[in-house]
């Protein structure tokens, strides 16, 4: 067999892969999309965490509400700052507790069982009622009241809690009045 005769295989070579352009194409328009995307984000988590900080204070008064039925005695919430006793004031985002008021008293004093403590509400969020203490009865009736949560980055919705002296809490997406 002579050399001529020897057959050929002549290929193509096919590189496989993106060329720099498909990939610089490909980041610009990544770019764009998280440019727009993280915003919007930022703003959902926003507006969650604005919606679990008013989730857990309407839980601390659905838990004062059932200890008081179930322990046959007053049950009260107060704002507090060091999570050991009670603030006179009407501006609960430095935390709150959750106590059984045992020595009929209607303030907290060394006799008294602490049920629940929240803390402080992140820096961004302000909550303020317009009364300094709840106070619910064995029979679930409480003294009525308003809380209001309010976003002070101005994002999330401001938000009303009403509870009602039959004990009972709503929540609104508007403004206390």
């Amino acid at each position: 067999m002579a050399f001529s005769e020897i057959p050929r295989f002549t290929q193509k070579h096919r590189y496989e892969g993106f060329t720099l352009l498909e990939v610089l194409t490909s980041l610009a328009i990544a770019s764009i999309l998280v440019t727009a995307a993280v915003p919007a984000m930022q703003d959902f988590i926003i507006r969650n965490r604005m919606s679990t900080e008013v989730n857990t204070f309407v839980a601390s008064l659905y838990l004062a509400r059932s200890e008081s039925v179930k322990r046959l005695q007053d049950v009260s919430l107060c704002p507090t700052t060091t999570g050991t006793s009670c603030d006179n004031v009407k501006e609960w985002s430095e935390g709150w507790m959750v106590y059984a008021d045992v020595d009929n008293n209607n303030s907290y004093s060394a006799g008294d069982v602490v049920i629940q403590q929240n803390p402080k509400l992140p820096n961004r969020f302000a909550n303020s009622g317009k009364t300094t203490y709840i106070t619910f009865n064995p029979r679930g009736s409480s003294n009525a009241g308003s809380f209001s949560f309010t976003d002070t980055g101005g994002i999330a919705d401001p938000r009303c809690i009403t509870l009602s002296s039959a004990g009972r809490s709503y929540v609104s997406k508007n403004p206390c009045p």
